[in-house]
């Protein structure tokens, strides 16, 4: 996926606009451009991987802010979420229904 941003010369500076998330992975299907989010639920498993067996990084608490980068769909009813623990700048997987 190849992904534009524009370019805009001020005064000597360069400012580049925004285009897809930085983030986004790319297993991703959908993207969320960095939206910020609180985990719902205590003990969330912040995964490597899109999957449940998927080796944990980090359990993240009730109420912590993530930013959402993008979301993976993996079955019916079955998404994940890739995001960014913006207190530790983790990086991971999370299931849909603890976002």
């Amino acid at each position: 996926m190849a992904v534009a941003s524009g370019v805009l010369l001020t005064g000597g500076a360069v400012a580049v606009a925004p285009g897809a998330s930085a983030a986004s992975h790319p297993s991703c299907d959908v993207d969320f451009r960095d939206q910020t989010a609180k985990i719902s639920g205590n003990n969330v498993r912040l995964r490597a991987k899109p999957n449940a067996n998927s080796t944990v990084h980090r359990l993240l608490q009730k109420g912590a802010t993530v930013t959402v980068y993008c979301q993976k769909n993996a079955g019916e009813a079955n998404w994940w979420y890739y995001v960014k623990h913006n207190a530790s700048g983790v990086k991971g997987w999370v299931w849909w229904a603890y976002v």
